[in-house]
């Protein structure tokens, strides 16, 4: 079915002409386009504690810690993968951790694969928001294991990071998490410390690290800090590695349309796996006020927009959407609660997804050409 006359207005602005600049903190208006260089986000220096660190605590490659699974996710008879589930330990209903964020070694790579390895990385939120850990899942053997993310706050000190993780994009040797409302950290592959066990995060006053018993840290590098003057919620970010210059969509999440619900791209320098900017300052290539409430993540590929949506209890959908037309709303397409994607050019084209109700938490692998526009 087509959606109806609010997505249906957002498509027919597209062909509208606009002479003023609308204000991108309101979308109650006809033209649903917005001037991109309005959503700015600014660079912050990198931390010179991950490299002090470095020097103290024995470093892995991200291989190291996909052969290092110790969990292992079971396919179901519909063929989902789902987390364990044993006796003495259980991702799929444990109420403290949740999984948001969904990427892969397609998005880390042109060639599909990373030092050999193929799989997906999955960020988790905790109940108390006061910590943050990724994934990594080996689609060679689906075994798993969790990995805690970690900010140097000195030059041989790290703390947990208090964000909720609710999206993240895995770019070259760099992992990018949404924080909501402050911009987009970025966490370095390229320094994946082991350390010791212990249930604190830092320093041990006896020598050496540890992790709240996790056996591995990835320390955030260097921060996107949204400052424009008007507020912007980071609930999803993808990448489009389809378009000649990359792209990473950015957008948010509502409940309410009467709330800007809107979508922003920034184009990524690939040389440097950075955004591109001038000077520290980075300026979205393109931004739009979307009308789909629910909307827990969005990837573009190919001139088109996958999109998902939560329904509560009920089953979610996907919406496709190519920007020009009306989106198409393809009810029931993922089990319920569905939340971040992700794409990936190999096999015709695959959408990456995942659920985060308890009892029912999948990595959804799903053709795109399944998905109607």
């Amino acid at each position: 079915m087509k959606l109806s006359s609010t997505i249906a207005a957002v498509a027919a602005a597209f062909l509208m002409p606009s002479c003023l600049a609308l204000n991108p903190n309101n979308c109650n208006t006809q033209d649903k386009k917005r001037t991109g260089s309005d959503f700015v986000l600014v660079e912050q220096p990198d931390n010179a504690n991950v490299a002090k660190i470095s020097n103290l605590v024995k470093k892995v490659s991200v291989a190291d810690v996909f052969n290092d699974g110790n969990h292992k996710m079971a396919t179901d008879s519909a063929g989902r993968r789902h987390w364990e589930k044993t006796a003495d330990f259980n991702d799929m209903d444990t109420k403290k951790w949740v999984p948001q964020g969904i990427s892969s070694t397609a998005d880390a790579s042109a060639g599909g694969t990373y030092q050999g390895k193929d799989g997906w990385v999955v960020s988790w939120h905790r109940d108390d928001d006061k910590s943050a850990r990724v994934t990594f899942v080996n689609r060679a053997n689906n075994k798993y294991r969790h990995v805690l993310l970690v900010y140097p706050h000195a030059a041989d000190n790290f703390r947990a990071v208090p964000v909720h993780a609710g999206s993240i994009m895995w770019y070259g040797d760099k992992l990018w998490v949404v924080d909501t409302n402050n911009g987009i950290r970025v966490f370095d592959l390229a320094n994946i410390w082991q350390v010791g066990s212990g249930d604190d995060v830092g320093k041990k006053s006896g020598g050496g690290y540890s992790a709240a018993g996790y056996k591995y840290v990835i320390p955030q590098i260097r921060w996107y800090k949204w400052s424009s003057s008007f507020k912007f919620r980071f609930s999803y970010i993808a990448l489009d590695r389809t378009q000649p210059t990359h792209q990473l969509l950015v957008g948010e999440y509502q409940t309410d349309t009467k709330l800007p619900i809107r979508m922003v791209k920034f184009a990524l320098d690939e040389s440097t796996g950075r955004l591109k900017m001038s000077g520290k300052t980075a300026k979205a290539t393109w931004a739009y006020c979307v009308g789909i409430e629910r909307m827990q993540g969005a990837v573009a590929a190919n001139g088109k927009i996958y999109i998902s949506r939560s329904n509560g209890k009920n089953k979610g959908d996907m919406f496709g959407w190519v920007p020009g037309n009306a989106a198409h709303k393809n009810a029931g397409f993922f089990p319920q609660s569905p939340e971040d994607l992700s794409y990936d050019k190999r096999r015709g084209g695959r959408v990456y997804g995942l659920t985060e109700a308890a009892g029912k938490r999948y990595i959804i692998d799903s053709a795109a050409k399944d998905v109607k526009f």
